[in-house]
C-alpha cells in the first residue's frame, strides 16, 4: 500500500515536473506593425507576441504607434489563446538611437518615459514592454540601466513583464550592466546580422549563449533569438523558398539563411542552454511543411513529453 502511494506521488510529481518544464519554454515571435498578422495556428505555438515598433521621443514621450488597430486585433486574439502579448520599443530604426541616448542622459526624461510606457501598456491592455534599444554602449550603459531599473519596479509591481532584445555579439556587451539581469524577465538574444552569408549560423548560436553565459546570465532569462530571413538580402524564408532555395539547406546565391534541419537544431539548443527562442519575424515563415515554426514546435512537444514510464 505504501508502496503504491509513494509510486503514485512519483509520478503526479514528475508530471508536474513535465508540464512545469513546457509552460517555462518560451517561444516569442515578433510581429511587425508594417506587415502580417498572426493566426490562430501561429498562436498556438507561441507563447509570446512582440508588437514592433514603439518609437520614443527624445524627451521621453511617445510618438503614435503605428496601425493601432491591429495591436488591437492581436491583443483580442492573443489573449484567447492565452498568449502573452508586449510591445517592442526601438527597434533598429536605421541604427538612429539618439532619442534613446537622450532620454538615458536625463533623469527626468527617463522617469517620463518609464511612466509613459506604463500608460501605454495599460491602455492597450498588454502584458508587458520589451525594450529593443539598439543599442546601448558604455558610455550609454548607465542611462539604460537606469530606465531598466525604473520600468522593472513600475511593470512588476502591476504583474507585467519587462524583456529586452540585445545583440548577439560580444561587441554589445559593454552595454549591458549586470543590473539588467536582475531586472528583466528575460533576454532575447539576436543571434543574427553577422557578417554574410554566415549571418545566423549553429556554431554563432553556441558562442552566443556561451558569451552571456560568462556574462552572469542565467539560464532561465536567456532566449535564443533566430531570423526568418536570409543575409545579405534581407528577403523572407519564404520569398527564399518561391526562388528555388532548398528548404533543408542554408545557402542559395551567396545568401545565408536558416534551414529546416539548422532550425531543429537551434530549437534543442535552445532547449538545453536556455529558456525560449525568439523568432525575427513571424510574417517571413513559409507554410505547411516547410514552416520553420512548425518545426520549432514539434521541438517542443517532443522535448516536453512525458515518458512512456511516467503515464
Amino acid at each position: 500500500m505504501k508502496t503504491r502511494h509513494v509510486l503514485q506521488w512519483a509520478c503526479a510529481f514528475l508530471l508536474l515536473t513535465v508540464g512545469a518544464a513546457k509552460a517555462q519554454f518560451r517561444v516569442v515571435g515578433y510581429l511587425p506593425s508594417w506587415r502580417g498578422e498572426v493566426d490562430k495556428a501561429q498562436l498556438a505555438q507561441l507563447t509570446h507576441v512582440n508588437y514592433a515598433f514603439l518609437q520614443p521621443t527624445p524627451t521621453g514621450g511617445l510618438r503614435a504607434i503605428p496601425n493601432p488597430a491591429k495591436l488591437r486585433r492581436l491583443v483580442t486574439a492573443a489573449h484567447a489563446a492565452k498568449v502573452r502579448v508586449l510591445v517592442s520599443v526601438g527597434g533598429w530604426h536605421d541604427g538612429d538611437h539618439s532619442a534613446f541616448d537622450a532620454i538615458g542622459a536625463n533623469a527626468g526624461y527617463t522617469s517620463a518615459f518609464a511612466a509613459n510606457l506604463v500608460r501605454f501598456a495599460n491602455e492597450y491592455q498588454l502584458d508587458g514592454i520589451d525594450m529593443d534599444w539598439e543599442h546601448p554602449d558604455s558610455l550609454t550603459a548607465p542611462g539604460y540601466a537606469a530606465l531598466m531599473q525604473q520600468l522593472a519596479t513600475q511593470l512588476h509591481g502591476q504583474g507585467k513583464l519587462l524583456t529586452a532584445a540585445v545583440a548577439g555579439g560580444t561587441w554589445a556587451g559593454p552595454g549591458i550592466l549586470p543590473s539588467v539581469f536582475d531586472n528583466v524577465d528575460f533576454l532575447n538574444i539576436m543571434a543574427y546580422d553577422s557578417p554574410a552569408p554566415a549571418h545566423s549560423t549553429y556554431a554563432g548560436a553556441v558562442e552566443t549563449l556561451a558569451y552571456w553565459k560568462a556574462r552572469g546570465l542565467p539560464t532561465n532569462k536567456t532566449v535564443l533569438g533566430v531570423p526568418f530571413y536570409g543575409q545579405p538580402s534581407g528577403e523572407a524564408f519564404a520569398a527564399l523558398l518561391a526562388r528555388g532555395a532548398d528548404p533543408r539547406a542554408d545557402l542559395i546565391n551567396e545568401v545565408g539563411y536558416n534551414g529546416l534541419p539548422t532550425m531543429e537544431s537551434k530549437a534543442n539548443l535552445a532547449f538545453d542552454q536556455a529558456s525560449g527562442i525568439m523568432i525575427w519575424e513571424l510574417s517571413q515563415d513559409a507554410t505547411g511543411a516547410n514552416s520553420l515554426l512548425s518545426v520549432i514546435s514539434r521541438v517542443v512537444k517532443q522535448r516536453t513529453k512525458v515518458p512512456a514510464s511516467a503515464r
